[in-house]
């Protein structure tokens, strides 16, 4: 019987599961644009850009695999993740740009 999904998995069976699917967690870093170390440093602490590469390159949450570290958010995962959830107001600012009253 084999597992569909990755549910609170511990450091050595991640780096096992993206070996067996052929390639490294160095790799894996460096093709989602962040640094080389974070996808490393995400196995041994709470690291959440290399903790959303794993989880997406395994094709699950990053709640799933670590179930402990997201039972509850850290007030400073929780600024993170609600900064990088909000639009920019930049984005917006080209509409505003038009014919002065």
């Amino acid at each position: 019987m084999t597992k569909s999904r990755p549910v609170g998995m511990d450091r050595h069976e991640i780096k096992a599961e993206v070996h067996r699917r052929g390639t490294t967690l160095g790799a894996l870093a460096r093709a989602a644009g962040i640094d080389e170390s974070a996808c490393r440093s995400a196995l041994i602490r709470r690291h959440l850009a290399g903790e959303q590469a794993i989880a997406q390159f395994l094709g699950c949450s990053a709640e799933e695999i670590w179930p402990e570290r997201y039972a509850k958010p850290s007030p400073w995962a929780k600024r993170k993740l609600e900064k990088a959830q909000r639009a920019s107001q930049n984005v917006r600012a080209a509409a505003d740009r038009g014919v002065a009253a």
